[in-house]
């Protein structure tokens, strides 16, 4: 994961209390059990862009020979191909 645990939840701590400051929302239910959602969501995105990411550099490295002969620089490819697939998936980055 990009993010400690501890990071992501200070992150959807901080989102929800300036969502609930500025009137954004109206929550029906305890934060906690909003905190918990949302912390889980985010793991979830993060997970589901890892996967991507080694499915990315799985098809780099089936073509890497004929990269090697058109002189492709991989990170350039490594982002096109992944926002290719988020796209097509409907993965948000």
């Amino acid at each position: 994961m990009k993010l400690r645990e501890d990071q992501i939840q200070q992150v959807c701590r901080t989102i929800l209390s300036r969502w609930k400051a500025k009137g954004r929302i109206r929550p029906k239910v305890p934060d906690a059990v909003l905190l918990e959602k949302m912390i889980g969501e985010l793991v979830e995105d993060f997970r589901r862009e890892e996967a991507l990411d080694r499915e990315v550099e799985g098809l780099l490295d089936r073509h890497s020979r004929e990269m090697a002969d058109s002189r492709a620089d991989s990170r350039v490819l490594f982002q096109k191909i992944k926002g290719r697939l988020a796209h097509e998936r409907k993965i948000v980055l």
